[in-house]
């Protein structure tokens, strides 16, 4: 393996060399911060210092990269992170050493800070188990796994929003690199690198309509749109997707993708809002209603909400909280009625279940229901779930997020139709 991982590194170096000895750098997301350029390796030994500060072996090929090749430089997003910043000086020791939870497959998606991470403070140990080895703008950063199940594997994340991790399809960190090199040169977009699955076109098409993952078609077809030029045939699959799917969030995700032109290459939906229409009926025939698809197409309504709010299914009504909470601004005002947000919220905050009432709370501040705030106060007093208390301390500490009758999108700040990149 280590003579493998060798031949990989020299021919990532001669890849490097020959990117800049072009006539014109490749013109990829953050190449103006490193310039295909690495820094200097580092010595063993202060390599060997760090794994013993924090407890922790570094996953072979990174260890190999940045001992052998360079530490920080050329790289996705603005350039790899220099291991001495990769981890980050407030958090306890022996953090790295700990376990990180999350593992390949889907993105671990609306409250998954909520499930598997502790809230804000002093003591907390925010995606243990993973170094931050490049950023990309804003709370978009990909981390690699050091301690875990999937250790060596690289996953990226929003870390100030709903899209948690997504641990990429690259085998370990060398694959994920080389083949953000190769899609650079190639004219790729590299944005967030990694979201994009590692297949030619004719594969991507077979993974949009054929294979069982509602999620992994969806970024099939995410994925197309990410290509230097998409074939005739590949834009009939998107197309015909976005009509024929059997899962609306697929359908609504492609949807978004064509209807606002958030890709390169520059070719309107025809027709786009009568399909909203058509995925939008689809989403409530659905079992259970797509929520998710009607936010992304802006046709969820309360009315949509309210039943699985009060379904037995504990996934489902954690679902349709997490959306009047956090996302309030898909609703129209009108179906909004205060009345019944009291009593939901009241239902939420009773529930047996500490992310319902979590969630209980952000609806409570959201939407300003001052009526329930003495219940806010008698759950202060017993409430044993760290982040309902953290969210209880939120709701009395700072103001409202925004006063009852406001539009609801104007509770969203800096929402854009512009894509990240």
């Amino acid at each position: 393996m280590l003579h493998a991982d060798h031949t990989r590194l020299c021919r990532i170096a001669d890849k490097l060399v020959a990117v800049r000895a072009l006539p014109v750098l490749p013109d990829a997301f953050g190449v103006e911060a490193h310039g295909y350029e690495l820094g200097p390796p580092l010595p063993e030994a202060v390599v060997t210092e760090f794994e013993e500060r924090h407890e922790v072996t570094l996953p072979a090929e990174y260890r190999l990269f940045v001992t052998e090749l360079g530490d920080g430089g050329a790289g996705p997003g603005y350039g790899l992170s220099r291991l001495d910043i990769s981890c980050c000086a407030r958090h306890r020791s022996g953090h790295l050493a700990q376990s990180s939870p999350y593992l390949p497959g889907p993105r671990y998606v609306d409250d998954w800070e909520e499930r598997y991470e502790d809230p804000p403070g002093p003591d907390r140990a925010f995606l243990r188990g993973t170094l931050e080895i490049a950023g990309h703008g804003c709370s978009l950063v990909t981390q690699l796994t050091v301690a875990g199940s999937a250790r060596g594997r690289v996953f990226n994340l929003d870390h100030e929003g709903p899209l948690g991790p997504y641990v990429v399809e690259d085998a370990d960190f060398l694959a994920w690199y080389e083949r953000w090199l190769d899609e650079a040169v190639a004219g790729y977009d590299v944005g967030w690198f990694g979201e994009r699955l590692p297949l030619e076109e004719a594969e991507l098409v077979a993974v949009l309509t054929d294979d069982p993952s509602s999620e992994r078609r969806a970024r099939a077809g995410k994925s197309l749109l990410q290509s230097p030029v998409v074939s005739e045939s590949g834009w009939t699959a998107l197309t015909d997707a976005v009509i024929t799917d059997a899962h609306p969030t697929v359908r609504a995700v492609l949807w978004d993708l064509l209807r606002w032109q958030r890709h390169r290459h520059g070719r309107p939906l025809a027709d786009a809002e009568v399909i909203a229409d058509a995925i939008a009926r689809h989403a409530r025939s659905y079992a259970p209603p797509d929520l998710g698809a009607l936010g992304i197409l802006r046709r969820l309504t309360f009315a949509d909400l309210l039943p699985e709010l009060m379904c037995h299914d504990l996934e489902r009504r954690r679902r349709a909280a997490y959306r009047l909470a956090w996302k309030p601004g898909e609703f129209r005002g009108e179906d909004l009625q205060q009345d019944v947000l009291v009593d939901v919220a009241g239902g939420l905050l009773n529930d047996d279940d500490p992310v319902l009432r979590s969630h209980g709370v952000i609806v409570v501040r959201q939407f300003s229901l001052t009526r329930l705030h003495s219940v806010l106060r008698r759950l202060q007093k017993t409430e044993t779930g760290p982040w309902v208390r953290h969210h209880i301390d939120w709701c009395f500490d700072e103001s409202p997020t925004c006063v009852w009758g406001d539009p609801p999108t104007l509770m969203i700040q800096g929402f854009s139709e512009d894509p990240p990149f």
